[in-house]
């Protein structure tokens, strides 16, 4: 491939004004517009193309797959021959892609672009979804494309409307998926649910990605309030995907909320069967076992949930309040002491494992811990009165 520039002089370019950059890749095209569009050096390019593409070596970042044959730009000046493509751009104009996008090869630029993004190329790619746009081929891709380099730039409204724009070209998973997120990222759980609604009737969807579409929908109406809704979902994802702990753990919370701890109860010991990693159905387990007043479980289930997942500050917290409750102190001191070295923690935090390692006959990790809090609350009278105690009986 050799991509030129030119400076234009009647209706074709020149071998005299003509200068040859040899290019390997639609990345290096567009990196080569930027860089010289910045510089606004040329008004016109045409690149060249030999069929097929020459295989290349290794290119450092994202592998960009290019169609054989590359699309056909026509220019606004210069007329298309099957050797040789051209665009036209003015000096003046915001920086644009080079060519003009084909139908049969928006799935080739679409990869570019995703490629691109990935990498963090967003000026990059949001020209090539540009190109797709302008195309008039699969607007609603180039829509969901420029939604995600808005997303990436913090530029969610416009973002949300790019997605918007998407669904409304023609239905598409990516652009339903693209502006069910921004919704949900915004708090606009009504919103995000009635477009997930949309999306399911509207989508081929495989059973495993309408069980997810109905998952969402039901924590969406779960964070409105809206219980009899989020429970229908729930129970529409478990059709699809009945062995979904997610699904499971999710329904349990919706019922323990609502005080049906039986009911609660069934849905986590269904999650933790389907998988004994799941961390949060095992604090709903032990909330239960809470609210039906067995301590002694529910201090196992809160010990079981940090053995998957020490950061689990609700199984920290009801762990160390069951142990103060059932005066077994050795297991929430390891849990809490482990759980400190990776986690924010707060003075009251300290002062409950200052308490513990005291009452497990630890009294000099206890006056170290002691010393922490008051180097963060110099004031802390619990604190203080517990280092008093510790000198009295040493």
């Amino acid at each position: 491939m050799m991509f030129e520039n030119f400076d234009p002089v009647g209706n074709s370019p020149s071998p005299e004004n003509t200068r040859f950059f040899p290019v390997s890749s639609l990345e290096e095209v567009a990196v080569h517009l930027r860089d010289n569009d910045e510089e606004g050096r040329y008004e016109h390019y045409l690149v060249q193309i030999k069929h097929p593409l020459a295989k290349t070596g290794p290119i450092d970042g994202p592998k960009a797959v290019l169609p054989p044959p590359f699309p056909t730009v026509k220019a606004k000046t210069q007329v298309a021959t099957p050797e040789m493509e051209t665009v036209a751009k003015p000096r003046d104009e915001a920086p644009a892609p080079s060519f003009k996008a084909e139908k049969d090869d928006i799935p080739y630029l679409s990869e570019n672009a995703d490629l691109l993004l990935t990498a963090g190329e967003i000026n990059l790619a949001r020209n090539i979804y540009r190109a797709i746009l302008k195309s008039g081929e699969s607007s609603e891709i180039a829509y969901a494309g420029l939604a995600a380099c808005s997303d990436r730039e913090g530029l969610i409204d416009q973002a949300i409307q790019f997605a918007r724009d998407s669904v409304a070209f023609a239905p598409n998973k990516k652009g339903y998926q693209i502006l069910s997120q921004l919704l949900i990222q915004q708090g606009q759980d009504q919103d995000a649910s009635q477009v997930l609604g949309r999306a399911l009737r509207a989508l081929e969807l495989s059973v495993q990605e309408k069980a997810e579409y109905h998952k969402t929908i039901g924590n969406c109406m779960a964070r409105l309030g809206q219980n009899q809704e989020a429970e229908r979902s729930y129970k529409k994802a478990l059709e699809l995907s009945p062995a979904s702990d997610e699904v499971q753990s999710n329904l349990g919370s919706l019922y323990l909320e609502q005080g049906q701890v039986p009911d609660a109860k069934r849905c986590y010991q269904d999650s933790i069967a389907s998988n004994p990693g799941n961390d949060k159905a095992w604090v709903g387990l032990g909330l239960c076992h809470v609210s039906e007043g067995d301590k002694e479980a529910a201090h196992e289930a809160f010990a079981r949930s940090l053995e998957k997942n020490l950061r689990n500050s609700t199984a920290i917290f009801h762990l160390v309040k069951c142990a103060y409750e059932i005066k077994k102190y050795s297991t929430a001191e390891k849990m809490l002491s482990n759980y400190v070295e990776v986690a924010p923690v707060s003075p009251s935090l300290l002062y409950s494992l200052a308490g513990l390692q005291f009452h497990v006959g630890k009294k000099k990790e206890a006056s170290i811990t002691a010393r922490r809090i008051l180097q963060i609350k110099g004031d802390h009278q619990g604190a203080r009165d517990l280092m008093s105690r510790i000198e009295a009986e040493s």
